[in-house]
């Protein structure tokens, strides 16, 4: 009984590490996109009406660190690596298979950004990576046309540009109270840095770039928005 146990689930994995090998960072992977958006918009709101910076970092540095611990591990442990797969291999591209996932990125970027920036910077940081780079994912993949670079479209940077400049005009009215004219101001600023950012490569995942560099720009300009200090 248990050898044929063990035979189906080594069977299963070896099937759910073919499907895996077939999603490249150029596949549509809708599942995925949809994660990490609900992911972010968890995050945001926790941060944003639940947890102090504080409570942010020990729930990042307890939480997250073993996350990001077990993920390293995995790469070692053959078992380990299967149980991922099975819990997860709905939402995992193929580079995952042999280095640390685009969650671990996450949390390394959340924790850069709870430690060195102001809370309304680390939000709206946030929401760009959960909301603008899905979105420009989508866009770009499934209507994008007109190629900026290898992998990014005119579309999906519109599309792009389009959500996070509401989402800012949104955050800078509701969250920070800010005026009409402010409110539209930080939009477009706001979409633009966000465009920006994902459209520049890097080696690094993106998980932990477009946050990072957000928050980074967003600061640079905070001379002229000094409600985001």
């Amino acid at each position: 009984m248990l050898k044929v146990l063990a035979i189906s689930t080594a069977s299963e994995a070896r099937a759910l590490r073919r499907n895996v090998l077939q999603v490249g960072r150029s596949t549509p992977h809708l599942g995925r996109k949809f994660y990490h958006f609900l992911n972010g918009i968890v995050c945001v709101g926790l941060y944003a009406f639940v947890l102090t910076r504080e409570e942010a970092l020990i729930l990042l540095g307890t939480v997250g660190g073993l996350f990001m611990l077990l993920d390293l591990i995995r790469l070692k442990s053959p078992a380990l690596n299967a149980i991922t797969l099975k819990y997860f291999g709905k939402i995992m591209r193929r580079e995952e298979l042999r280095s640390i996932s685009g969650n671990s990125f996450y949390i390394l970027g959340l924790l850069v950004l709870v430690i060195f920036f102001s809370k309304p910077v680390v939000l709206l940081s946030a929401l760009f990576l959960a909301v603008g780079d899905p979105i420009a994912a989508v866009v770009g993949t499934h209507w994008g046309k007109v190629k900026i670079t290898q992998r990014k479209t005119l579309e999906g940077a519109l599309a792009n540009f389009l959500a996070t400049a509401a989402i800012s005009f949104l955050f800078g009215l509701g969250f920070l109270n800010l005026s009409f004219s402010q409110s539209l101001m930080l939009s477009v600023v706001g979409g633009t840095i966000s465009t920006c950012v994902e459209l520049i490569p890097s080696p690094i995942d993106d998980n932990f770039t477009i946050p990072v560099g957000s928050a980074l720009l967003i600061t640079a300009l905070s001379a002229f928005f000094p409600f985001l200090q």
